[in-house]
């Protein structure tokens, strides 16, 4: 992830992810959880898991709580998620 803008109007809020790479969705798959597995394009909406969504219900990537050493803002990431039902 290069960097993160976030776009607020009243209280919507959208965190657009640029890429450090030329592959636009890489930053995606990269999140502590499944929850943020979503993206939009100019013509397209993509969901990973759109069955949990509906559900409110989320997936922990492995790779970012066992596969490097857990950041504290990972875990308070998990946390929100987690309290928000």
């Amino acid at each position: 992830i290069q960097s993160v803008f976030i776009l607020r109007r009243r209280t919507s809020k959208i965190d657009v992810v640029i890429s450090k790479t030329s592959i636009a969705i890489s930053p995606i798959f990269q999140y502590h959880s499944a929850v943020l597995f979503n993206f939009l394009t100019a013509d397209a909406v993509f969901c990973a898991h759109p069955e949990l969504m509906l559900r409110r219900e989320s997936l922990a990537n492995p790779f970012a709580v066992y596969g490097q050493a857990l950041k504290c803002s990972t875990l308070q990431a998990l946390l929100k998620y987690h309290h928000q039902g």
